[in-house]
Order: C-alpha cells, then structure tokens, then sequence
C-alpha cells in the first residue's frame, strides 16, 4: 500500500508487517504508569498460564498464618501446631478488535492522509480504552460483599484528605498504596494546595512524553475525566462529588495473551472508487487481586464489558478483605 504513515515522531513507508510490530511496542502511558508506581504488576505467571490460548486461568495461594498464643517454652509443655491453608483465585483474558477505513479518493485530490491520521491515534484510543476498563473492573469488585469498608465519603476535601483515607481503609498498610485515579476536579484542588507535581515519563524508545499525572503526598495520581462524579444540585447547596481509586503495589495483575494477527490491513477497491482499512486485534487481562471472576452463563470466549464491569461476576477470594490493596474516596472537588 503506497504512502507514509507517520506515528508521533517516527515515519515509516506504510507496511502491515512494520505497523504491526509498531502498535505491539507502541507504549499504553496508563498502563506503564501503574507498572511504574507498582499498582499494576506485569504476571509472568498468568502469562505462562494463557499462553495457550486459554481465556481462564487459576492461581493458587497460602492463607496468612491462624492467630494464636505461643506455646510456653519451659521444659515441660508439648509444642502444638497448626496447618497452614490455602485457596485460589481465577482470572479471564478478554480479547478486543477494532477498524478503522479511509476512502483512497480523499487523498487523490487534496494533501489529506487520513490512513496516516488514523495511523497515529490508534494507540492513544487505546489507552483511554484501559482507563475505562481499570474504573470498571474497581467498580466492581468494590461492590462485592465485605468491601463497602474499601469506599470512603468525605465532605471536605484539604491537603490531608488522601492521607487521612488510606489510613482509614487500610490502617498501619496505609503505605502500601501507590497509585490513585482522580477527576481533574480533585487534582486541581490538590493543585492549589500546593501538594501536586505533574510528573514526566521517558519510555522504551528514549522518548520522553507528559502524562496527565500528579504526585500528591507520595501517591502517583493518573487524571481522567472519565472517573464517575455526581453533579452539584440545581440550587448549588450540594456541591459536586467525585470518586478518586486508590491502589496498593501488586493490587492488579497484567499479562497479554497470543493473537495471532494483531494487526491487519485490506482493501476494497470497488466501493467508493476504494477504501483502504486498519483493523487490530488484542487479548489480555488485568486481574483484581485477591478476588476471582466468576464466568456468567451468557459470557462467549471473551467477556464484554458489561460482564467484566459486574459487581455479581466477581467474588473475594482472599478470606480478609483488609488484604485488598484496592479503594475508593468520593470527594468534593475544586470550588469554581
């Protein structure tokens, strides 16, 4: 297919085989993000277990130790024991595809190439695409049984508020949490209290690109409008609230999963005098953990969002809930 494609910096003739291995090393700054901070852990171990094909996989664990006194040491007692416990959690891979078309008569006659434009925002698309689905998987599991200690109200919002609430949730592991999703609304006022610095990453290639993050008192924060809010009342006596995630390091699991063909191009050349296409494909999984997704009757060999999104489709697999490195605070925002 003749022409250029360029994406970000880097101009290349446009070749399906070139533009494939591209989009596989092209950086998701969301998920490098977490990565990062250590909120999303790269799982080589449900890598090796999807590798195959597989859209489920199990993932065995120890129970903590039972509570107890210690036995007294004088000469003269028998040492009691106890066993140590185990269980498992369970994931799912979900796979996504999606095309783009350009009709090749645009570019006949005016300097327009919209294959190259389309070319270039494919990655972005995708990232936002993982920012809808982190949200929505941590929705979820905050709505299973024994996790409404996990969501936190506050009707103020100050530069201690983020503290404050980890150490709420999560008590003397309050410093296990390194990550937090927020609205813009929240991160200006962290912003004005002096308590933000919007941070810089430099990924794989040297290239060195502004992500929309701030760090407030030690907690790196991805800022995303997407993250659900309430609207202030009509009257303004009730002011806007927002809903910022928390993370603690390891609190998700990623691994991609094979596909065979991740990105492909084709042509019609008799509709619209041609029309040329951009048509990718992903499998992957992140994986909540400390809790298993429980596959519902209607779910094909992928799970949409909607099933992924589902309070009723995961259950807590680790026996104490103090354990999940996973919250919520719902804030006020910045005062207009």
């Amino acid at each position: 297919m003749p022409g250029t494609v360029t994406v970000g910096s880097t101009s290349f003739p446009f070749d399906e085989e070139i533009f494939a291995l591209h989009f596989e090393n092209q950086p998701n700054l969301v998920r490098d993000a977490m990565v990062s901070s250590g909120a999303m852990v790269n799982d080589a171990y449900i890598a090796s277990l999807v590798q195959n094909g597989s859209n489920t996989y199990t993932m065995p664990f120890y129970n903590a130790l039972a509570d107890g006194d210690e036995d007294n040491y004088d000469g003269q007692t028998d040492m009691t024991t106890d066993q140590i416990t185990g269980a498992s959690q369970s994931g799912v891979v979900f796979g996504r595809m999606k095309a783009w078309e350009a009709p090749q008569f645009i570019s006949d006659f005016t300097s327009a190439k919209p294959m190259s434009a389309i070319a270039a925002r494919i990655a972005p698309w995708y990232v936002h695409q993982t920012q809808k689905r982190i949200i929505g998987i941590t929705n979820a599991v905050l709505g299973v049984t024994k996790m409404k200690s996990h969501a936190v109200t506050k009707t103020a919002l100050n530069e201690n508020t983020l503290s404050d609430v980890t150490q709420e949730i999560w008590g003397d592991n309050k410093d296990n949490i390194v990550m937090a999703i927020m609205h813009s609304a929240v991160a200006q006022e962290f912003e004005d209290l002096n308590r933000a610095n919007y941070l810089k990453y430099t990924d794989q290639n040297g290239m060195t690109r502004q992500v929309r993050t701030i760090d407030v008192n030690g907690i790196l924060c991805i800022i995303d409008d997407g993250t659900p809010y309430t609207a202030a009342s009509g009257d303004g006596s009730t002011p806007a609230t927002y809903d910022t995630y928390l993370f603690g390091r390891g609190a998700l699991r990623y691994a991609p999963a094979p596909v065979t063909k991740p990105v492909e191009t084709w042509r019609d050349p008799k509709t619209k005098g041609g029309v040329d296409f951009i048509g990718t494909r992903k499998r992957e999984t992140i994986h909540p953990n400390g809790f298993s997704f429980v596959k519902p009757s209607a779910m094909t060999e992928s799970p949409t969002n909607a099933q992924l999104f589902a309070k009723a489709n995961w259950e807590l697999a680790y026996s104490d809930p103090r354990a999940i490195l996973i919250g919520k605070m719902t804030t006020p925002g910045h005062a207009a």
